[in-house]
């Protein structure tokens, strides 16, 4: 697909400018999804963590169409709606064997491009393949965009090994904490 789409270019949180760009091309292992939906994380208005990556495409919470499959790539099909997770792990390294994912370099290293609040994305082979899932015909783009912040809340409680009827303190008021 050739041509340009609309961003919201991240400068700082008093300046968020829609702007236009190429729309990606994507290889033989890769998606082009079209956004639906893009939640709005906590890490995406804080300031001071932001602005020395800016200008930037923010979002990663996520919810759209295929709108383009790598010729090989079996497991999705334009049309399909999707959730697709920007950060994935490699699943090998001593971390990931360990259940820490969280402190995998591939981890920090995986992304979508250019970003959530784009019209469109491209998915690299690592997160066609280990964060790209099909949503229910029941969910909604906008509920979709609640996948991975209820995946971190869910990782959360296994960590802590909640058990029914503990009691437990929630901080903060961002989407994780409510």
């Amino acid at each position: 697909m050739k041509g340009t789409m609309k961003v919201a270019m991240y400068y700082n949180n008093e300046d968020v400018r829609i702007e236009k760009m190429p729309i990606p091309t994507i290889n033989d292992d890769e998606l082009l999804v079209k956004v639906q939906a893009s939640g709005i994380c906590g890490s995406d208005v804080m300031e001071w963590y932001r602005l020395k990556t800016a200008p930037r495409v923010l979002g990663h919470e996520i919810a759209g169409n295929v709108v383009e499959v790598g010729k090989n790539i079996k497991k999705y099909r334009v049309g399909d709606r999707v959730f697709v997770s920007h950060h994935v792990p490699c699943n090998n390294c001593k971390f990931c064997r360990n259940g820490q994912h969280t402190l995998c370099k591939t981890l920090h290293s995986t992304n979508f491009y250019p970003g959530g609040f784009a019209e469109y994305l491209k998915v690299p082979k690592i997160n066609v393949e280990r964060g790209t899932f099909l949503l229910p015909k029941e969910m909604t783009y906008d509920e979709g965009t609640f996948i991975e912040p209820l995946a971190c809340a869910i990782r959360g409680f296994r960590i802590a090994e909640m058990k029914p009827e503990q009691t437990i303190l929630v901080l903060g008021s961002g989407i994780a904490g409510l």
